[in-house]
């Protein structure tokens, strides 16, 4: 990871143990890098797209045939050490089969990584030779904890806070420095996005459809813009493509999209309906830009693309500290329309808090209509700002400044 900073990820631990482990995930989420600088293992095998494998031990890198790898492998599982094999999903269907066979006398574990949406469908599904001699694990954004203890190392609260949503995807790490102030490190993701970001789309869909197609890039544009469901991404669509679409023409790509680890599906509050976002606050950023602006081919000024950016990213802020408050209380991260909340957390079918976020401060009027609207929802009421105001004790409402919430982390640590 760039400029220095390693941020240890807590699915390390799901993958300890004897059993044979199954990484996947959408590219550029630090699968390989997780496995390589945060396990322990004796061998590591890459497969190339061309079903090639360069197998990595102490002895140094091998360039191997598939025939070679496999007889190699049959050798090592009898064998008590750890071995991976990073885009195993290249291997002929046949592997599968291989390793079913091979897991009842092996003395090895064995950890399988994996990029393709193709991987959870050929692992997971009821058929599949692999079911339950594999333990899943899906690596996506860095874990809001992960992210904020590696960054109050570097940074005061109230910062770490900000920059924690770019930080949780974790391959911009590579191209910008931490040790800047905020502002010219919105700059360097800004020029970043604008080289990078639809290169690393397009490999996410090279080895799911061959292509990127106009309508996957198309339904993440309207999600970007602010379409949270299928019927108002076919709205949006129709405008576009010139045709009239429906809500089920949509579904599907935006349920391979979910499977992508692309977009991500947040459930209604007691209902049975949901809302759809661009998992990473950066592809999102990438997307709406390029609606707006034409960023990718025009190039507009920096100051107009900044001037759009700060439209967006209080909605980013927004989300991790939802998600971050719902993984430090062990419970799912809902959304509420009527009336408007950012977040109620779920534990079970019991609503355990509602939170509504600020990026700046807070006045104790909003906190009393917050609690107005929001007093029926909840055990809990929480307002994250960056001021506690006088008086708030009598609301009734817990208010969390970044100061509290690095507190909080430490504790919970």
């Amino acid at each position: 990871m760039g400029m220095g900073l390693i941020i240890p990820r807590s699915e390390a631990k799901e993958l300890e143990g004897e059993s044979w482990v199954l990484l996947f995930g959408r590219r550029k989420t630090g699968k390989t890098f997780l496995v390589r600088r945060m396990l322990h293992y004796d061998y590591y095998f890459f497969v190339t797209r061309g079903r090639g494998v360069f197998c990595e031990s102490t002895e140094g890198v091998e360039s191997l045939t598939y025939p070679v790898f496999l007889e190699r492998l049959k050798n090592l599982l009898k064998n008590d050490i750890v071995l991976v094999i990073d885009e195993f999903q290249r291997l002929p269907e046949d592997f599968l089969d291989f390793l079913h066979y091979a897991k009842s006398w092996s003395k090895a574990k064995v950890i399988l990584v994996g990029s393709s949406m193709l991987v959870s469908k050929r692992i997971l599904h009821p058929r599949s030779p692999l079911l339950g001699i594999v333990k899943p694990v899906k690596l996506s954004l860095i874990k809001p904890l992960d992210v904020m203890r590696a960054l109050l190392k570097l940074k005061k609260p109230e910062e770490a806070l900000a920059l924690a949503p770019i930080v949780s995807d974790p391959w911009i790490l590579e191209f910008i420095d931490l040790n800047k102030p905020y502002e010219e490190i919105v700059d360097q993701v800004i020029e970043v996005l604008r080289l990078s970001a639809r290169g690393l789309i397009g490999e996410v869909f090279l080895e799911e459809e061959r292509e990127l197609t106009e309508r996957y890039e198309a339904i993440l544009r309207a999600i970007a813009c602010g379409c949270k469901t299928p019927g108002e991404v076919a709205s949006y669509l129709s405008g576009i493509l010139g045709e009239h679409l429906k809500s089920q023409d949509v579904k599907k790509y935006m349920s391979n999209l979910v499977e992508m680890g692309l977009v991500r599906k947040i459930r209604l509050f007691k209902k049975k309906r949901y809302l759809y976002i661009v998992d990473s606050p950066l592809l999102d950023l990438f997307f709406y830009l390029d609606a707006k602006l034409g960023f990718y081919e025009l190039r507009p000024p920096l100051s107009l693309v900044k001037e759009k950016a700060v439209e967006k990213i209080p909605f980013y802020y927004e989300q991790f500290i939802v998600d971050l408050l719902a993984q430090i209380l062990e419970a799912e991260t809902q959304k509420s329309f009527q009336p408007e909340i950012d977040g109620i957390l779920v534990r079970g079918k019991k609503s355990v808090a509602a939170i509504e976020v600020k990026m700046g401060k807070v006045s104790l009027s909003e906190i009393y209509n917050f609690k107005s609207k929001a007093s029926t929802l909840a055990e809990e009421l929480i307002v994250v700002a960056k001021n506690a105001p006088e008086a708030t004790s009598e609301t009734s409402v817990e208010v969390y400044t970044p100061q509290k919430i690095a507190e909080i982390i430490k504790r919970f640590s």
